[in-house]
């Protein structure tokens, strides 16, 4: 929904990148700018032609963000906007590496009810499988935002999804003001916005955003998680939760049931593994998350 909100203004934001993660700073420039020019996640921008050549004289740092920025610059020059951002949550353990290649860039973590969170992610084939797995990640996610934000004062702004769909454009508004972006009601449109903008594989993960900014998602995890589910992300999650003023209730889940979750969101990882990576995307990325996962 952000990312939709701000690629209708004057910022292009394209699906989610995902190669930073795969290319290293020692590698050639060049090898860079090929690997990330041709890298699956950005093939699905569309974009046309061969990448940039390197400018000569251009080393070390220098050129590998140059290589490393050329597709967003690509995709900002197809779209008529002169600049650009990202939007990938996997990069919130990787704020540091990305503000010294960028080092003007400012950063957004979009923050959510974490049960409301869970109750989007167990079900799409990427993400944890149970309720133990899905307060586990979002907290680890919660820590790292506010690392980033302690670590990089002045650069990191913290929204909450709530605000954002109950005040949207007192929201969107401050956002801007952070990013130095001119605020303008039609961002807010998004029901409006070419639906090809959210790539084909990956559609029916994103149906509600064609109903436009609206409240009816917040909370419903009070009547779609069941008793059992809420005891468990509380358990895991509960100090997170408090801390970003989230009410919670008393009960704790016995911490015998927590090997049973574990078991289960890995067995269901190596389902999902198939189902996704090989099936759906037919290999498309599975060398490049194979090394991810070898790295973790």
């Amino acid at each position: 929904m952000l990312r939709l909100i701000l690629d209708r203004g004057e910022v292009a934001v394209p699906p989610e990148s995902m190669f930073l993660l795969d290319v290293d700073p020692g590698q050639p420039a060049e090898d860079v700018l090929r690997a990330a020019w041709n890298h699956p996640r950005v093939q699905l921008w569309g974009l046309s032609g061969e990448p940039p050549v390197v400018p000569a004289g251009l080393n070390g740092m220098d050129a590998f963000r140059f290589a490393v920025s050329a597709p967003f610059v690509a995709y900002a020059e197809r779209e008529g906007k002169g600049r650009w951002g990202d939007k990938t949550p996997a990069y919130i353990g990787h704020v540091g590496r990305l503000a010294a290649i960028w080092p003007d860039a400012r950063f957004v973590v979009l923050v959510r009810d974490g049960r409301d969170v869970a109750l989007s992610v167990m079900d799409v084939p990427f993400g944890p499988n149970n309720a133990w797995a899905a307060a586990r990640s979002w907290a680890t996610a919660i820590r790292r935002g506010h690392e980033a934000a302690a670590r990089f004062r002045g650069r990191v702004l913290e929204v909450r999804y709530e605000d954002l769909v109950s005040q949207p454009t007192e929201t969107v508004g401050a956002l801007c003001d952070f990013l130095g972006l001119v605020y303008s009601d039609d961002m807010l449109a998004i029901e409006e916005t070419d639906r090809s903008k959210v790539v084909a594989d990956q559609s029916a993960w994103f149906t509600n955003v064609w109903n436009g900014i609206t409240t009816a998602a917040v909370g419903k995890w009070r009547t779609e998680l069941t008793p059992r589910q809420v005891e468990i992300f509380e358990t895991v999650a509960g100090d997170e939760l408090r801390a970003l003023g989230y009410e919670t209730g008393d009960a704790t889940a016995s911490p015998a049931l927590i090997p049973a979750y574990a078991t289960h969101d890995a067995a269901m990882r190596g389902v999902n593994f198939v189902r996704l990576r090989l099936v759906q995307e037919r290999g498309r990325e599975v060398r490049h998350v194979l090394r991810r996962k070898l790295a973790r």
